[in-house]
């Protein structure tokens, strides 16, 4: 195979962008995990996905030395449905997947080592057999996104020249990659288009900012809410354990949510919730409207922490069968306690945690 059959296929395809780098431009992120257990429905229910996907990092760091990254991108038709709009961005995923599944047949024909990774949770079951505790059954097709391995999309897609930024409800990219080491494709770089995306990197003056915007937009959710070193807060060993009620039986709680490296974020977001009788001020929305703001502005791996267990459902679907879903996935996240964080030392209320 050589640059020709690539470009070729290239200028047939719906692909935007497609560069060679090295392996030492692939950005990782160890955050990524936790992106995917407190926010993705599939966590643990895939092949494709982690914690099962994860120990393709190890093995292309090792056995790879260049990578060949592709991506598309498109403005999202007036649409004022949100439905409508959430269909569009699954139409262009299954697209990045088929387009990956095409290269990976290709130089699998052309007999090229490589790993190909594309963009989504895999599709080509409609119950992946993993949650049935049975091997893949078309694992020629099986397909694991960059994410599911650690790679951090945004930046990873900047530093190549070409902008990623999420979420975003006017444009849709979509991106994946082959990891090879073929030296015919070495110095590669194809654009049909820029980006129509822009990539952004917050900084501290944005959270400051967004603080205070919080505090006078929602005066009947917050008492106060500022930004604080992640090395401010005082840890401790685990203050949950065995004896807790709530132990082994919230997704909130231990053992799933177990003791995480805090010190991967660097700053976090203290914010005391304003208690209150009224159900549209009620702590989960305060923790919501956090969450959602910060990821909405550019922190990608911004997770938040609860003050104890979460109490939106009456009994939690945690334990009620093996793989189970979390029926309100947009705000779970473990509790600061799970996490060795006792909340007295911010005062006697009700706090919450953004780590950003």
């Amino acid at each position: 195979m050589d640059k020709e059959q690539l470009e070729s296929i290239f200028k047939k395809s719906n692909l935007s962008f497609l560069k060679t780098v090295s392996i030492n431009d692939i950005i990782f992120d160890e955050r990524a995990k936790y992106m995917c257990k407190f926010g993705c429905k599939n966590y643990d229910r895939k092949y494709s996905c982690p914690p099962v996907s994860l120990y393709l990092k190890e093995k292309v760091l090792k056995n790879y030395k260049n990578v060949i990254l592709i991506a598309t991108t498109y403005k999202i038709p007036d649409m004022s449905s949100f439905i409508k709009i959430r269909n569009y961005n699954y139409i262009k995923e299954c697209e990045i997947q088929r387009i990956s599944l095409m290269l990976d047949n290709f130089f699998r024909l052309n007999n090229i080592d490589h790993i190909a990774l594309s963009g989504g949770s895999c599709q080509h079951c409609k119950i992946c057999s993993y949650t049935l505790k049975k091997k893949c059954i078309k694992p020629m097709k099986k397909q694991i996104s960059m994410e599911a391995i650690g790679i951090d999309c945004h930046k990873t897609m900047h530093k190549a020249g070409f902008d990623f930024f999420t979420p975003n409800i006017d444009t849709v990219n979509r991106c994946g990659c082959i990891f090879i080491n073929d030296k015919n494709l070495l110095n590669i770089n194809l654009k049909k288009r820029d980006s129509y995306q822009n990539f952004y990197e917050p900084n501290m003056q944005d959270v400051i900012k967004i603080c205070s915007t919080f505090k006078k937009e929602y005066p009947k959710l917050f008492n106060n809410i500022y930004l604080k070193k992640i090395s401010e807060i005082k840890k401790d060993d685990t203050i949950c354990n065995s004896f807790c009620k709530n132990y082994d039986s919230r997704f909130s709680c231990p053992p799933y949510s177990n003791k995480m490296d805090l010190t991967l974020w660097n700053y976090a977001v203290l914010w005391e919730w304003k208690n209150n009788r009224f159900n549209k001020n009620r702590y989960n929305i305060a923790l919501k409207k956090i969450h959602s703001v910060f990821y909405s502005r550019g922190f990608y791996f911004a997770l938040s922490l609860r003050d104890c267990y979460c109490d939106e459902c009456e009994s939690c679907m945690y334990k009620s069968n093996e793989k189970t879903i979390c029926n309100f996935i947009k705000i779970l996240s473990p509790s600061m306690q799970s996490q060795g964080i006792n909340p007295k030392q911010f005062g006697n209320g009700k706090f919450g945690i953004e780590l950003l």
